[in-house]
């Protein structure tokens, strides 16, 4: 007999291997990346569209950031898709949502200002500008 939650679990493992579309080349994008290692968590609130009814969170590093997204490599598999918070000590705390994943590796995109977050990254990262990549 299936349940509720074998369905969940086979929705999930469908979602793993076909989230990720590739949205365009390096040149195409708006906001230059920096590489770093930087640890971070990443939580998905109760009442925030949370697939496990409770607060989540993985933890996981930073690999590369823009002013208007992150790649992180996480510990586990984070299925949560949308109203996120990323949380590093570097940044503080950004809200997000989860626009690919392929393994425990995901990509992030910030729903705050990108002028904000770029103005920060300015701060944190010596010679950082916005130039095209």
């Amino acid at each position: 007999m299936i349940i509720a939650k074998d369905i969940k679990k086979m929705l999930r493992a469908l979602e793993v291997e076909s989230d990720h579309v590739k949205t365009g080349s390096a040149k195409d994008r708006r906001y230059r990346r920096a590489d770093v290692r930087w640890p971070a968590t990443i939580r998905a609130e109760r009442g925030h569209a949370c697939l496990h009814e409770e607060e989540r969170e993985v933890s996981g590093i930073i690999k590369d950031i823009s002013a208007n997204g992150a790649r992180i490599d996480v510990e586990g598999l984070f299925f949560e898709k949308n109203n996120l918070l990323l949380q590093a000590s570097q940044f503080g705390a950004l809200r997000c949502d989860l626009v690919w994943r392929r393994g425990n590796k995901i990509g992030l995109q910030f729903s705050e200002d990108p002028a904000k977050i770029l103005a920060k990254l300015q701060e944190l990262i010596p010679g950082f500008d916005n130039t095209a990549p």
